[in-house]
């Protein structure tokens, strides 16, 4: 990767893994930083810090394996202190977009399985089920019950904040694919971020409230918020909407990364210039299903005329109407 030209994330290469290439980001540090700081303790922050770090990676490779059993592809994984990054494309079915979204959550629910006996014969049982606290094990004489501990409450977290319904989480995603198939793109979309929207406010509010961890929650809130309003406006404003950046865990959109081409002596893209191109190709892609899908509403109105007349039509049809005639003149016009 041209690293000079993603100082966002600045990806290192950690070698191919299972037919996927894996990077971790130069600033991936800095999350064991705070683990460290928030828990007052460097043996306990690097522990769980590491842990918390590949439970990241093994969420995103849920991902790539769903995409991948389900038709969809996938080859790139980006670990930065913000979560993880799967890069993936899934079938252009109802069944494989679900299933994708759904694979990182899963794997956290089978280790937080895997490790549930250890939780429920230890002392830290309340502590390991609270998504704000961290149990302070000592990692002396039982370590290995103390490691597995830790593992259970990594994965708890990272499984109940992932599953939040908001974007650019899991949750919100599977949301989002639900209400989308349901109510069409425009109307599921607006629904999505306007839930989005109301739960980043309220864990702000709530966060507020709480002494002990409040401020983490304050935190992930604001950021809801502000990328959920962010792409209100984008949805406002007319743009066609583009959820590729962050799409999934603060990270999660699924979209499909260019394929590597075969040798060449031409410099491979950076990872942001791949981005950047993605977030090209499905704006392109969304415009003609819109384009697509207002010329079906405009046959549908047009055969309604046709049949019972122009006063027939209900006040959302006769915008509609107008708007394709202004369009359409506007066109005229400026062939001329």
């Amino acid at each position: 990767m041209n690293q000079q030209n993603n100082s966002l994330f600045w990806p290192i290469p950690c070698g191919t893994w299972f037919a996927t290439r894996v990077y971790v980001s130069a600033w991936l540090p800095l999350l064991l930083v705070v683990i460290c700081w928030r828990l007052e303790s460097l043996q306990l922050g690097l522990v769980f810090g590491g842990i918390v770090i590949a439970s990241i990676l093994f969420h995103e490779f849920g991902h790539v394996v769903a995409a991948r059993m389900t038709g969809g592809a996938a080859d790139e994984i980006l670990l930065w202190p913000f979560g993880g990054l799967a890069f993936a494309q899934p079938a252009d079915t109802l069944r494989s977009r679900l299933l994708t979204s759904a694979g990182g959550p899963l794997v956290n629910l089978i280790l937080c399985g895997l490790t549930l006996k250890a939780v429920l014969d230890s002392q830290w049982t309340s502590a390991a089920f609270h998504p704000l606290k961290v149990p302070g094990v000592e990692l002396s004489g039982e370590l290995l019950s103390d490691v597995l501990v830790l593992i259970f409450a990594a994965n708890w977290i990272l499984l109940l904040v992932t599953l939040l319904p908001v974007y650019p989480l899991d949750g919100g995603r599977i949301l989002q694919t639900l209400l989308t198939a349901r109510w069409g793109n425009q109307t599921g979309i607006a629904a999505y971020i306007r839930v989005g929207c109301f739960i980043g406010l309220a864990a702000m509010f709530v966060g507020l409230l709480i002494e002990d961890g409040g401020v983490a929650i304050v935190f992930l809130g604001a950021i809801v918020l502000l990328l959920n309003m962010q792409e209100m406006h984008q949805l406002r404003s007319g743009e066609t909407y583009d959820d590729s950046f962050m799409g999934y865990d603060f990270s999660q959109g699924y979209t499909s990364l260019e394929r590597e081409q075969a040798a060449t002596p031409e410099r491979r893209p950076g990872f942001l210039e791949r981005w950047k191109d993605r977030r090209r190709q499905e704006k392109k892609q969304r415009k003609k299903e819109q384009a697509a899908q207002v010329e079906l509403q405009l046959d549908q109105i047009l055969d309604k005329v046709h049949q019972s007349g122009i006063d027939s039509l209900t006040a959302a049809e006769r915008q509609l109407l107008d708007q394709a005639s202004n369009q359409f003149r506007e066109r005229e016009s400026g062939a001329e």
